[in-house]
């Protein structure tokens, strides 16, 4: 292989090896265009096969050296001669020598790897750039001269910059290479998605080209199914849907301003829409927000004032404006405004002009022009009572669930453009009196219709209103005092605790839910199953013990064909402390395994813990079962933690790749996450079940877990959608912490049976849940669900459909 001594056209190396991966690269300079094949030998003995068809930009300079050196002259080539052969887990536990050779050729590439020697990392690893093919682009670069330095990330399309970013996240989907905080997430600018491939070159600070440069970037952003006529192609019209749903597209929330101005604009067929839309008279009430002085801030007052009533007189429904007495003579009248006294004299005022609907704007704020249209959308369905949209502040956007309590108590998030039909305050008045400010009437409203919320509350998810300036202090208490009543009303031992989460955009608290002495005595079973991992196991099995103080609480091990001697002492010494040791032999099925204990299970609740969980704090218990001890609960999850403190589980959001994932996963413990869902309580579709608790009752219900269709993965999911098909909410706690070294027990997918195993188990989900996974109601379809991406930190390219939407669990295809 030396061209000082052979004349051999075969060039290349094995650069090294590291988790299992052998890296390296093969040319032959006689025909650079071809792929070679190589095979992968162990102690001589063939092992496997594999093609040198990865790019390797590192190698441009020596490829070039190469075959400028041949006697031949190539007019085009590339450098896609790099190879990475998936040894497999097996391979930790081998002894020799790993050589590679070119098939059928007696030609030996130089870097044998004796497995027994410690490796550093080979050079390959040093840089990657990936993507989709869509606007966001991934990978790492690590400064071979300093490697606790961060790179600085460029790309270029020809010759002009176009994106740069700095080499220091720790991204999840690098979470298998291994290259701690050297990993980037670089978004392209939203002209590139113009359906033309473009192929973009990216480089380090030094304009060295990152392996996997350059990157061929094609997509159209308003989606392929929008350039053809569905009713004249209606086979290609499904297919690209299908593909859309299967591969989606996303863009960086850097480029919000530019996809609004292409989505968030007014629906089409206007004339339409408007015959459709339900014939409704809207009083707008204009609330002082920031401005609760008005004399002393009397000329901005008159230009909030005026920008405020600019927006609503481009409304292209024309409401009725209600405006407070003491601001009369700052702007002149406009049209169709009236002066009055006071909050409550606006809303009498607004019943007794026979408004069909009432909604409050702070002076300052603004509407879109189509905001109003819109929003009555949401009042079609006459058991409609109350609307909210989304919202936008200082260029950030606000995309919000479907209607989801322990949320709303926590952010205020339907406050912004809530629109409330005046029959539901009418009603209110029969018991009460007149509701004398903003927030106290918007939660007076939310609690009036809270036994019917799931049907009569509905989102539209648009951004409609934008907040214009931050909320006061006395706005945020005065938000969080009428919460708070509203909620004792409800629950009248719960309260909130306020928390600051550094922003003036939405109030922050914490839903403290209080535990009787009878509810403490509620019987828990924490089932747990093992396969030996004595040493996960034991952690798992102390930190629970030195954690909880539950007054009857049994614990159940599952022994799913253990055979260490030290697993069976460790299973006699805790079986006299009283934990249940279950035997089940046989295929790891973690499905049966869980409904065959809870068959045997003594408790009314039952938490399903994986083997590989610890419990940080006291009182994590507690806080779970304060919250599925309440009617209408079906599950509850904690807020799940990787050794390094990295969010590992913030609840399963659907969709993601047309499956599902967990959110949270690019998160430090306590950053707050997009407004708060990262340190808030909230309602979610699914929790995972490495710490899962639901009543046992409610487990049997809808027949447990589905170990034929899911033995290991999606049954948690499963479980969890058939508990809301059921009525039941699933919420998912961030004040319960717990560690989780994910998958450390069982491995990760990385044979070709596992691999298998899990294709058919997304096969199955997909089929069961079909479009379900579209339309997850705590996410919102103007978000990404593209698999690198981290959810909440992209859009949508293009949107999902924006419906007006309710609560409850969407109906399948």
């Amino acid at each position: 292989m030396d061209k000082s001594t052979s004349p051999s056209p075969w060039h290349g190396a094995i650069d090294g090896m590291h988790n299992n991966l052998l890296y390296g690269w093969a040319l032959n300079v006689l025909d650079p265009n071809a792929r070679v094949v190589l095979e992968v030998c162990l102690n001589s003995e063939v092992i496997g096969s594999v093609i040198a068809d990865v790019m390797r930009s590192d190698l441009a300079t020596e490829i070039k050296a190469l075959l400028s050196e041949s006697s031949l002259h190539h007019s085009t080539f590339d450098f896609c001669h790099g190879f990475v052969a998936d040894l497999g887990s097996a391979f930790q536990q081998q002894n020799g020598s790993l050589t590679v050779r070119v098939a059928n050729i007696d030609v030996i590439l130089p870097g044998a790897i004796d497995l027994q020697v410690p490796r550093k990392p080979p050079t390959a690893l040093t840089s990657k750039v990936f993507s989709d093919s869509a606007l966001c682009l991934l990978g790492w670069c690590i400064d071979s001269r300093d490697a606790a330095a961060h790179q600085e990330i460029k790309a270029f399309l020809g010759d002009s910059l176009i994106a740069q970013t700095k080499a220091n996240l720790l991204h999840p989907a690098l979470r298998s290479y291994d290259v701690g905080s050297h990993g980037f997430e670089l978004n392209l600018p939203l002209e590139l998605a113009d359906g033309v491939e473009h192929l973009v070159r990216v480089t380090d600070a030094l304009g060295n080209e990152l392996n996997g440069s350059p990157v061929a970037v094609c997509c159209y952003a308003t989606g392929g199914k929008t350039l053809i006529d569905p009713d004249r192609e209606p086979v290609l019209a499904q297919l690209l849907e299908s593909y859309e749903r299967y591969l989606p597209r996303s863009l960086g929330m850097c480029s919000y301003k530019e996809w609004s101005s292409l989505f968030e604009v007014a629906p089409t067929n206007d004339l339409a829409r408007k015959k459709a839309l339900p014939k409704l008279r809207v009083g707008i009430m204009l609330c002082a927000g920031s401005f609760e002085q008005a004399n002393s801030h009397a000329t901005e007052l008159t230009q909030a004032l005026e920008d405020t009533l600019s927006s609503l007189a481009q409304q292209d429904i024309k409401p009725q404006i209600y405006l407070q007495s003491d601001w009369q003579n700052k702007p002149a009248k406009k049209p169709r405004q009236r002066a009055l006294p006071s909050f409550s004299s606006m809303l009498q005022n607004a019943l007794d002009d026979q408004c069909d609907v009432i909604a409050c704007v702070r002076v300052g704020d603004t509407l879109l022009p189509h905001a109003l249209s819109c929003a009555l959308e949401g009042f079609t369905n006459p058991d409609t009572q109350i609307v909210y949209t989304d919202s936008e502040c200082a260029g950030t956007p606000w995309f919000k669930p479907a209607w989801n309590p322990e949320y709303a108590l926590a952010s205020d998030y339907p406050l912004e453009l809530m629109l409330v039909r005046c029959s539901v305050l009418e009603a209110y008045l029969n018991q009460k009196a007149m509701p004398s400010a903003q927030a106290q009437f918007a939660w007076e409203m939310l609690s009036a219709v809270w036994p019917q919320a799931e049907s009569a509350i509905v989102h539209v998810p648009r951004v409609l209103y934008q907040q214009n300036s931050a909320l006061s202090e006395s706005e945020k208490q005065a938000r969080t005092e009428s919460a708070q009543l509203a909620l004792q009303v409800l629950e009248p031992e719960s309260r909130l605790l306020p928390q600051n989460p550094n922003t003036g955009t939405f109030s922050a608290r914490r839903i403290c839910r209080h535990l009787s002495q009878s509810e403490r005595n509620t019987a828990v079973t924490l089932i747990i199953p093992t396969r030996d991992r004595v040493n996960l196991l034991s952690r798992c099995i102390s930190t629970l013990q030195a954690h909880t103080d539950w007054p009857n609480l049994e614990i159940i091990v599952i022994d799913n064909d253990s055979v260490e001697t030290k697993t069976k002492t460790y299973f006699q010494r805790i079986a006299k402390q009283g934990i249940k040791i279950l035997s089940i032999p046989g295929v790891f099925n973690f499905a049966t395994l869980n409904n065959q204990a809870v068959d045997v299970a003594k408790g009314e609740v039952i938490g399903l813990i994986n083997n590989d969980i610890e419990a940080l704090h006291d009182g994590w218990l507690d806080e779970i079962m304060s919250h599925l001890l309440r009617p209408g609960v079906g599950a509850v999850g904690a807020k799940l933690l990787w050794p390094n403190g990295m969010v590992q589980h913030g609840g399963v959001l659907l969709g993601v790749g047309n499956v599902a994932a967990h959110f949270g996963n690019r998160l430090a413990d306590q950053d707050w996450g997009d407004h708060g869902r990262n340190q808030l309580l909230q309602q979610v579709s699914s929790v995972t079940a490495a710490c899962l608790f639901l009543r046992k009752c409610d487990y049997l219900a809808v027949g447990g877990m589905d170990g034929d269709a899911f033995p290991v993965a999606f049954n948690d999911v499963d479980l969890c959608l058939k508990l809301r098909q059921l009525g039941k909410s699933i919420i998912w706690t961030p004040y319960a912490h717990l560690l989780h070294a994910e998958s450390a027990s069982r491995g990760h997918e990385d044979t070709p049976q596992k691999r298998a195993r899990a294709e058919r188990e997304i096969n199955i989900f997909r089929q069961r849940w079909g479009a379900c996974l579209l339309r997850d109601p705590a996410y919102h379809p103007s978000l990404n669900l593209d698999s690198h991406r981290h959810a909440f930190a992209g859009l949508a390219l293009p949107p999902r459909d924006r419906s007006p939407r309710s609560a409850g669990l969407f109906k399948c295809d």
